[in-house]
């Protein structure tokens, strides 16, 4: 029998602020918020909604990938996706459930270690915490116990195994290259195969300790083809690479390939479509079986044994060396670059954790009973921060010490938390020690640092960064990692003060911010008052935050003076530091006496701290920006409608006599008719003689308006309009409504966007069934969207 499977490991490091639980805005994943965001649109999202196409490329189905292949994906990012995709995120949990009824109750779906740690690098603790968060993260998501879990980079060795069996997994996925020699079971003579394994079998590795557990070790050479070749570039061509591979044995026949998520959609644009079809071309072949892992293990127990290579990975030629020297594996975008920073920065990172487990071990165990079986329950309270959940948690763990402190209690476990973090296997991946991944995991050690301080009085900071100069950067002006840790580490630091006073002027730059959240925390008390004369803004008042991760509580007084659109002084002190009664009091004085200069100085010389605005996170600078330019916007508008009302009929005199139409005019009438469109686009009901006569003055000065703002607002206008028609899909007036907008945008020149709006009328057509057949408003709206009824 032959049985085909595809395994895609879909992973993002962590990316959020070690402070503030959110990701920061990341310019270079524009036009999105950040990267997680675009490689969600560009991959995680596609492969729930793959497009099947016909010959003409209508659409004749979609698929939800993640229901027909084996795959995981990262805890931390389906943390992430969970709060910010909540649609993909559901359809994740959905293929799985699909899956176990595909596959004879085994799902798709596999664990990872949390976060994508090296396992082979790890102590003892760490690996067994890394599996059992793994592992509890699945099943809060799935509802069932995972079958196996992703090693990250597949680093592996017999330790990590011993863990994995340990707690109960069956099977783990390796690189050809990870095994060593193979035997018969009942044979006594090894065979020494390497790379040169037979990848269609299943493999026992029977462990020290006596346990066992199965082995499957991937086709190398197809996996590497799809991931850096065009076998992508078609679903016809990736199901024949597949389905060429079978010989002509009697034994099963397991073809199976693993390669990172992202190659379908994001690495290779459309891939999810080749994938979608390889899947459907696979299912429609009489004598190949898709499947799965766990399904194929339970049908074909191993008939081999084998024996891994120790300390081997995926991704590294020498082992898992790319994790801790300077190998020669790196990305290869910066041809000359060296990676001798690798070494003294897992070094550094070492001595910051084995010095915070002395903490841990002497404070821990006077607020738990045991304190690493407390951290290994932890992942309970970092899915559900609810009292519910704590109070559960405490009762297992808790001393009365900790019942009586808990912040210090949840500040240790943080503490570790963040000690893990550090260690996510990306920051040692690329070329450069300042490269976004390698910053990332230090703010996670400046974090763990920070808690270690409050807890323990100690502080390991100095030691640490001194340690970091030991290792050099590529870059000159930056030397080494003590330079980058205080130039991109250092200023991402949030203490409790400037969190306040970040949200005091995201309230008064956006209206839409909800004012009782913090990011990370609540905001239990804001009292604001708000002084405003021409050109200048006062606020101040009193804050309290609570950290929903800490329970931390802090009452503070603030000022946030601003001068112009940009200008601010933001100062913040805690409850205590400053006489806050005389000190208000001034300030209202000084402020309504216009005396500005005065009312700076005495918030600069009153709180004891002061943050500009530059170092800010990056989304409240933004916020402040938005503002700013919206006003712009506005006075702009209304400016250039009077030159262009004032100035058109000269210029179409112009145009009568043949003579050229200014370039200043063209300008000005550009961005005129492209706003009146878009507040056109976007009104309730759609006028459209306004449109048509704002598209004759777009024609008449000979502009082009169907790209840019305009087009994504005849986009965002279809997408609604198809949304209101799957909801209701038998209301033919929503039909019509559709088609007549089509219609329109057509005439007038413009290609909207329309992958969501051709979705949503899919949907809604598929639950009319053959009625959609018979109607012809029906008919003529889906070839307008190009589907194949």
């Amino acid at each position: 029998m032959k049985y085909l499977c595809i395994h895609g490991h879909f992973y993002q490091p962590p990316r959020e602020n070690a402070w503030l639980e959110e990701i920061e805005q990341q310019d270079s994943a524009a036009p999105f918020h950040d990267w997680n965001s675009r490689i969600c649109a560009e991959c995680y999202s596609p492969n729930a909604l793959a497009r099947l196409l016909d010959g003409n490329k209508n659409l004749i189905d979609l698929a939800n990938n993640y229901a027909h292949i084996s795959f995981n994906f990262g805890p931390t990012l389906l943390s992430w996706m969970e709060k910010n995709e909540p649609e993909v995120y559901q359809s994740v949990l959905e293929a799985d459930k699909l899956s176990r009824e595909r596959f004879g109750g085994h799902g798709g779906a596999i664990a990872q270690v949390y976060n994508h740690m090296i396992l082979p690098l790890a102590n003892a603790r760490d690996k067994e915490t890394q599996v059992k968060w793994g592992i509890a993260d699945f099943e809060k998501r799935f509802g069932r116990k995972p079958e196996a879990i992703w090693l990250a980079e597949t680093a592996c060795n017999t330790e990590t195994l011993e863990v994995l069996a340990a707690e109960g997994m069956k099977f783990v996925i390796l690189a050809p290259g990870q095994c060593k020699r193979i035997r018969k079971i009942g044979e006594e003579k090894w065979q020494e195969v390497g790379a040169g394994v037979d990848p269609k079998r299943a493999y026992r590795c029977n462990l020290p300790s006596g346990r066992n557990i199965a082995l499957f070790f991937y086709d190398g050479p197809i996996s590497q083809g799809i991931a850096f070749s065009d076998t992508l570039s078609s679903g016809e061509k990736f199901a024949a690479r597949l389905l060429g591979t079978y010989n002509a044995g009697g034994e099963p026949q397991l073809m199976h390939i693993a390669t990172d998520g992202e190659t379908y959609g994001h690495h290779q644009k459309f891939a999810e479509m080749a994938l979608a079809y390889c899947l459907k071309k696979v299912e429609e072949t009489p004598d190949v079986e898709l499947t799965v892992y766990g399904e194929f293990l339970a049908k074909h127990p191993p008939l081999y044994e084998a024996q891994i290579v120790e300390n081997s990975s995926w991704s590294c030629f020498h082992g898992v060396e790319r994790w801790r020297a300077d190998c020669g594996c790196n990305s290869g975008m910066k041809p000359g670059w060296h990676q001798k920073w690798r070494g003294p920065l897992r070094q550094a990172l070492d001595f910051v954790r084995d010095e915070m487990i002395k903490t841990f071990e002497t404070v821990g165990s006077q607020y738990f009973k045991n304190p690493w079986d407390a951290r290994n329950d932890y992942i309970d309270l970092v899915l559900d921060r609810s009292l519910d959940a704590q109070h559960r948690f405490f009762l297992k763990h808790a001393t009365e010490k900790a019942w009586n402190d808990r912040p210090t209690a949840l500040c240790l476990l943080e503490m570790q938390r963040n000690a893990m973090l550090m260690y996510t296997s990306c920051g040692w991946f690329f070329d450069e020690i300042s490269g976004i991944e390698t910053v990332q995991i230090m703010q996670y050690a400046a974090r763990a640092i920070e808690l270690n301080r409050a807890i323990s009085g100690v502080d390991l900071e100095p030691a640490f960064v001194e340690k970091l100069s030991a290792a050099p950067s590529n870059l000159k002006e930056l030397k080494n990692g003590a330079v980058v840790y205080e130039r991109y580490v250092k200023p991402q630091v949030m203490p409790i003060e400037k969190i306040a006073l970040e949200h005091v002027v995201s309230l008064l730059a956006d209206d839409t911010v909800n004012p009782q959240k913090a990011y990370e925390c609540d905001v239990l008390a804001y009292a604001p008052k708000k002084l405003a004369a021409p050109g200048f803004h006062l606020c101040f008042g009193d804050i309290t935050l609570k950290s929903r991760t800490t329970l931390l509580e802090r009452k503070m007084h603030f000022a946030v003076f601003q001068h112009g659109a940009t200008d601010f002084l933001c100062a913040a002190g805690t409850e205590g530091t400053l006489d806050r009664g005389a000190v208000f009091g001034q300030l209202e004085e000084l402020f309504q006496a216009a005396k500005y200069e005065d009312c700076a100085a005495l918030i600069r010389r009153s709180f004891p701290k002061q943050y500009p605005l530059s170092s800010m996170f990056l989304d409240v600078r933004r916020k402040v920006v938005d503002l700013v330019l919206r006003k712009m916007d506005e006075e702009t508008d209304q400016k250039f409608t009077k030159v262009f009302e004032d100035q058109y009929p000269v210029v179409r005199g112009l145009q009568l006599i043949g003579a050229p139409i200014p370039k200043p005019f063209l300008t000005v009438a550009e961005f005129v008719l492209s706003n009146d469109l878009k507040a056109e686009f976007r009104a309730a009901d759609v006028n459209v003689n306004e449109i048509e006569e704002l598209m004759e003055d777009v024609k008449t000065l000979g502009l082009d308006v169907s790209k840019g703002p305009v087009r994504e607002a005849v986009s965002e206008k279809l997408e609604r309009l198809a949304f209101a028609f799957a909801r209701n899909p038998s209301d033919t007036a929503c039909a019509l409504k559709l088609v007549e907008f089509l219609n329109y945008a057509e005439i007038f020149g413009f290609e909207p966007d329309a992958v969501r709006a051709q979705e949503f009328v899919f949907f809604g057509l598929r639950a009319l069934g053959e009625e959609a057949k018979k109607k012809d408003i029906l008919r003529a709206l889906a070839r307008k969207l190009k589907i194949a009824l």
